[in-house]
């Protein structure tokens, strides 16, 4: 049975008041099981509404109106919606409208389009209402509206909510196919070429299979064009008859270019058949070539066919365009003077003569393309520009004059080929991409003036048979450097103009057509070659001929094997859509912060619709590595909106329901895997939550003294049921609670407990305050309360977590630090409130991340939980001498944190001198280990000048995986060498000997700018403490990673490790092995050792024993890889390269493991002898390609075989390169659809990085190629 559907779209009529986004326009698919709760669900959680805040009415595609607020649990089919209209049926689809559930609504289904006198298509409304209809119960149900109509209220015009469709069908961009798309477009549009095709008939025996027969395919795409009920079609199928893959949809190419080569192939195609002159019969014109001498008037004459007429914008050398396309033409066809030292040899004269040379046009093609060369090269600039001057054409051309009266003349001596050919733009630019800014207006859609027809009257009164009208304009909206097209067609069954830009057709209006003509302004970069302008860049003319003149087939007029390849097309597409919906797979894109990365993460999840939840919660907890971090039951699966970092529903005792079921109706949703503590309960989010940031005040020490504390709220919810949610969490009665709104630039207090969050405007981006009083004084006024002081000075407080670093004595040793001595402890503590004391926690994993960054914030890319260990110890130095990094890195050996002072082991030490009896209990909950910190200046006096006295405070406290962190408030007008001097008692040693990192989604950036404001770091933002050991002079620092070869992430990060410049490789290879051994139990025998530099992703140059490292080039960011090899060290000499080499098993889609070649002379003929060598494989047999992308060059077995450039001439090799091998006998596997979509999924889930980073090399461009199956 075929799954019925039909598109719903979406109408929002709700009060501005409701702070809701108007989504009108959406789409969605409607089934007949849809049930009208999804409906109900799928706006809750697709538009972030309320339950019970909206109604939904449908309009059906019957022109009925259906109340669903009292049927939520029936189908589509249950409440009278008509699945048994034809799909491909031009009638209004269904509307779903989203209304305010307390106001009457009202709808005028009454016509409103005005009859201009123009062919325009309509909408066939079988029994629309009336203007003032009187809904009958078939209608609708409610009774409330049929009143409202009748007492006369204002009304809606419904028609003028739904678009207006074209009927016409769109076609999809396969990545940069804008240039295909529109030649495909006026193609189809041309009834003469559109019949002729439908007229061909594919045959079996002459074909040597479907898939590769263009114009078979062709046939296909113009069906699904005319027939589709799609809004956009797709040309993957065609582009695979031309032998393309799918890296050529990345390719861009121009227009004309295309027009030339797939005319050549349809060529071909059509031999032997009824359509084999078809492209001559319709495009092909002929032109004399000749040269005429001035002394005995002989002219020599060769004839030229012609496909299209390539039209300088320009005369050679001149600023000054030609004004029209006629103009053009006369130029084209003007001959030139042979003289001085150019004269032509006339054999008549027996000498060199004056002569005229040119080009005549001797037949026009019924189809007449003209190319407007817009594409030049400046010869100052030695730039490639495009031409934006103004040139106009007609909408009917006439060519008469062009034509010789005479026929072309011969000498005596007969016809001669004097090599004077057609000078044709082989050089037109290539050209697409994305530059749609400067697109067709469509707001006003009205009908054209009858000009034209006047115009095209006028001119079949003349003589002569090459009249002309102008049917195609194919557009260039960019520069020389790249842009998109698309085209303006006519429409010769309805006579109205229609722009077709890829996926959308919409109508157009004059104005339109003559913003082509050029000369507008243009968007002037860098130079011509990046000055935007939108233009004609080709035109189609069609002759004006009663007798030829042709509209394009319709249906019923089909022949029969068209009728019966429609038919198959129908009941594949059917059987698809079933397949799809069958298994179709939703993308999760799941998010996490990341506890051991310490950073928002998100992986892309691809999972069947039958899986349940918690098994969707399994996949993305092991997908972000967490099995070793916490349990799978501290983690649950939430709604997330990811640009305000919010909660917005979760799924309480929905565990064991489907994919499918909780989400019926969208397929692409963002998700949060949330993490508790072990001590924590999951809360119950509800859609229409806010996620707020409180703060408490206490009043009698003037100061905030605990937050932000995340609470979250209803909108919906009443004040007074808020108090309570936060009275339970700070342990604070409700009714003693003063609630304090802080927006941008207003402070109020919330006084109405009645009133619910969404009327006080409760949003996630505001902050709540919370106390006990506005003041000891009751009797000042709020905004001369203490309260309000003390939360307008808190604007510019910002928190920030804080993550510290490993201070144990060994590892301080090791890294010759020392600990702050005591004096300057004393120091500290003369200006604290109370002592500084952490407790000393076996339990304290700090689990870091050890990745360095450069200044300029470059994005880490490779993850590691491996400590930063040297072995070299000397003397305190300055960091940054001109031989190391410029940012340092140390991730620390576990151990218990200690310092000076330590409280006795295991006691909780809680917040002191509270006033309030409710602090502690709430306090003691979050189990705090440690005193809150805060300078006593900061009580005195906020508006200081003096850097050192703003605002600061910290509280230490373990995350979820037990890493110990500080939760710091300050004040970001704070300097950040002020910032690092606050924390320095934190950390245990002095600023010197520790730097901060910044952590984003990117990765790690330092903080390098001691003098910089903390204005631009963001609330809640997450900073990396991290000690440095101080480097001698000619010491350098390095990281070293292990070389996993048959990983998919094959850099294991290591460490950091120092060098100096006069050790050898050997000798620093011997104390590495040693110290990897013993921290990481990584035993590699010396003599299987090999140390090679990391260039990027490729183990680069290989660095031989004897070599001193003063002989290698440092920077900043040098890696180092410990190799570990399966025999002895065969390379020998610094000239020999390494490279790495897989063998390609086609008949098992299969790739073999890794395998080192040493080469010597770095030639194709070597490598190709020494892979015969391990393989048994001829060399003549033997096909090589170079790997794709970085190493391990890791691609789908699907596209190895296609995608690569096997065979290709290959003049240098490098070391750490990946190459590839076959045997050219091997037959490839043929596989089925059903396997193909196994090893699909399979593929991608394997190559579906944690990382969002992607690595993308771009391949070189090609020639545009249309491959025939017969090649």
């Amino acid at each position: 049975m075929v799954c019925k559907a039909q598109v719903c779209l979406v109408q929002f009529n709700m009060p501005y008041e409701a702070n809701h986004k108007l989504w009108t326009g959406n789409k969605f698919p409607l089934y007949v099981s849809t049930r009208v709760k999804d409906l109900y669900n799928f706006i809750e959680e697709h538009y972030h509404m309320q339950p019970d805040s909206f109604r939904l009415l449908l309009y059906t595609s019957s022109c009925t109106m259906i109340d669903l607020s009292k049927m939520k649990d029936k189908t589509m089919e249950q409440i009278g919606v008509d699945f048994s209209i034809d799909p491909s049926s031009p009638d209004m689809k269904n509307t779903l409208f989203v209304v305010d559930p307390t106001e009457p609504f009202v709808i005028d289904l009454a016509p409103s389009r005005k009859n201009m006198g123009y062919n325009l298509p309509t909408f066939n409304v079988t029994g629309a209402p009336s203007l003032h209809p009187r809904w009958t119960e078939e209608n609708i149900v409610r009774e409330d509206v049929r009143e409202d109509v009748r007492d006369g209220r204002e009304e809606v015009n419904f028609r003028s909510c739904i678009k207006t469709e074209t009927s016409y069908v769109g076609l999809v961009n396969q990545a940069m196919t804008c240039y295909l798309n529109s030649l495909l477009q006026a193609l189809y549009m041309t009834p003469e070429f559109r019949n002729a095709l439908y007229n061909w008939e594919y045959i079996d025996s002459l074909e040597k299979d479907e898939a590769l027969s263009i114009p078979y395919q062709l046939q296909k795409l113009f069906l699904n064009l005319q027939t589709s009920t799609r809004s956009a079609v797709e040309t993957t199928s065609l582009t695979k008859s031309f032998g393309w893959d799918s890296t050529e949809a990345w390719q861009q190419h121009d227009i004309q270019e295309l027009c030339r080569v797939m005319f050549d192939a349809l060529e071909q195609k059509f031999k032997n058949t009824e359509q084999a002159d078809l492209i001559n019969r319709l495009y092909e014109g002929k032109m004399t070539d000749y040269v005429k001498c001035l002394e005995c008037g002989t002219e020599k004459s060769r004839e030229d066919t012609f496909l299209d007429i390539p039209l300088p914008v320009r005369p050679f050398g001149s600023n000054v365009a030609y004004n029209s396309v006629e103009e053009a033409i006369r130029a084209f066809v003007q001959y030139e003077t042979l003289e001085g030292a150019n004269q032509y040899h006339c054999e008549k004269c027996n000498k060199k003569c004056d002569a005229h040379k040119g080009l005549k046009f001797t037949k026009f093609p019924y189809l007449l393309t003209l190319h407007l060369k817009r594409f030049d090269f400046d010869y100052k600039t030695f730039h490639r520009i495009k031409l934006n001057d103004k040139v106009t054409f007609p909408y009917v051309l006439n060519l008469n004059s062009f034509i010789s009266s005479t026929t072309s003349q011969e000498s005596p001596g007969g016809e001669e080929d004097i090599g004077l050919g057609i000078k044709c733009d082989d050089s037109s630019t290539t050209d697409s991409g994305i530059d749609m800014s400067n697109g067709p207006s469509t707001s006003s859609c009205t009908t054209h003036n009858h000009e034209n027809e006047k115009n095209r009257n006028a001119c079949m009164l003349g003589k002569g048979p090459y009249t002309y009208e102008l049917f195609s304009i194919m557009i260039h909206s960019g520069s020389a450097s790249g842009g998109h097209y698309y085209a303006y067609i006519k429409d010769f069954r309805t006579q109205e103009w229609l722009c077709f830009n890829d996926q959308s057709v919409t109508q157009i209006t004059d104005d339109d057509i003559h913003k082509t003509y050029g000369g507008g302004p243009s968007r002037v970069y860098y130079s011509g070659a990046y000055s935007s302008s939108t233009n004609a860049y080709m035109l189609m003319y069609r002759q004006i001929d009663s007798a030829r003149n042709a509209l394009p087939m319709q249906t019923q007029d089909f022949p029969q094997h068209i009728q019966e390849l429609l038919k198959k097309m129908k009941e594949s597409e059917d059987n698809d859509r079933k397949n799809r919906e069958k298994m179709s797979i939703p993308r999760l894109k799941v998010y996490c912060h990341h506890p051991v990365e310490g950073k928002l993460m998100n992986v892309k999840l691809f999972v069947m619709p039958d899986i349940t939840w918690t098994e969707v919660t399994e996949k993305a907890y092991k997908k972000f590595g967490l099995e070793n971090v916490v349990s799978l039951d501290q983690c649950r699966l939430v709604s997330y909106e990811h640009n305000t970092d919010s909660i917005e529903r979760s799924y309480d005792d929905r565990e064991h329901e489907s994919v499918e079921n909780i989400w019926r109706i969208s397929r692409r949703f963002d998700l949060l895997l949330e993490i508790r503590r072990k001590d924590q309960k999951f809360e119950t989010y509800l859609p229409g939550g806010v996620a707020t940031k409180v703060f408490v005040i206490d009043v009698a020490r003037d100061e905030v003294i605990d937050g932000p504390i995340d609470i979250r709220g209803l909108l919906s919810q009443s004040v007074k049921e808020y108090k309570q949610t936060v009275g339970k969490i700070i342990n604070m009665d409700p009714k003693q609670m003063k609630v304090i709104l802080q927006k941008f630039t207003e402070t109020r207090p919330v006084e109405n407990d009645n009133s619910d969050l969404q009327t006080e405007e409760f949003y996630n981006t505001y902050k709540v305050f919370i106390s006990t009083m506005y003041d000891i004084d009751n009797s000042k006024p709020f905004r001369e309360s203490a309260v309000y002081r003390i939360i307008e000075n808190f604007r510019h407080v910002i928190s920030l977590h804080v993550q510290l670093p490993d201070t144990s004595k060994e590892t301080l040793e090791e890294l010759n630090i020392p600990l702050l001595d005591d004096k300057y402890e004393e120091k500290e503590k003369s200006v604290t409130s109370g002592p500084l004391k952490f407790v000393n926690e076996s339990d304290w994993d700090v689990n870091l991340k050890c990745n360095e960054t450069l200044k300029s914030c470059a994005r880490i890319n490779e993850d590691t939980t491996i400590r930063n260990i040297s072995p070299q110890l000397g003397e305190a130095e300055e960091w940054n001498t001109p031989e190391q990094s410029n940012s340092e890195d140390s991730s620390l050996s576990d151990s218990d944190k200690t310092l000076v002072g330590d409280a006795p082991e295991g006691t909780d030490i809680e917040p002191q001198s509270w006033d309030s009896d409710y602090f502690p209990t709430r306090f003691a909950k979050r189990n705090y280990k440690a005193q809150f910190s805060t300078s006593k200046r900061f009580e005195i006096d906020w508006d200081i000048d003096d850097d050192s006295d703003y605002y600061f405070r910290a509280t230490p406290y373990t995350d979820s995986i037990q890493q110990n962190l500080l939760k710091v408030l300050v004040d970001k007008r704070m300097r950040l060498s002020t910032l690092k001097k606050d924390l320095q008692s934190y950390v245990g040693v002095s600023v010197e000997y520790f730097k901060v990192f910044r952590i984003s989604n990117s990765g790690e950036s330092e903080c390098n700018c001691l003098m910089e404001q903390l204005s631009s770091y963001e609330d809640g933002e997450r900073l990396n403490v991290k000690l440095g050991r101080a480097l001698r002079n000619g010491e350098f620092k390095v990281k070293l990673y292990q070389l996993l070869i048959d990983s998919t992430e094959p850099y294991k990060f290591l460490c950091e490790w120092i060098v100096s410049r006069d050790v050898t490789v050997g000798h620093a290879k011997k104390e590495i092995l040693a110290e990897i051994k013993r921290k990481y139990d990584i035993d590699i025998p010396y003599e299987k050792c090999r140390l090679r530099k990391k260039y990027f992703k490729t183990a680069s140059k290989v660095f031989l024993n004897e070599q001193k490292f003063e002989d290698f080039q440092f920077h900043s960011q040098f890696g180092m890889i410990v190799q570990e090899l399966p025999d002895k060290e065969i390379v020998t000499d610094t000239n020999q390269i390494v490279l790495f080499v897989k063998r390609w098993l086609p008949a098992k889609l299969q790739l073999g493991q890794f395998q080192e070649i040493v080469m010597d002379n770095r030639t194709v003929e070597e490598l190709k002898k020494k892979l015969s060598s391990i393989s048994d494989i001829p060399e003549e047999h033997i096909d090589i390609a170079k790997g794709k992308g970085s190493f391990p060059c890791d691609n789908s077995v699907l596209r190895i075989q296609n995608e690569h450039d096997w065979n290709e001439h290959h003049d240098s090799f490098e070391d750490g390169a990946v190459f590839l091998y076959r045997d050219n006998r091997e037959k490839p596997k043929q596989l089925n659809a059903d396997e193909v979509m196994e090893i699909a999924f399979k593929e991608n889930s394997r190559l579906t990085p944690l990382s969002t980073t992607s690595s993308y090399s771009p391949r070189r461009e090609r020639a545009l190629k249309i491959y025939l199956d017969t090649e």
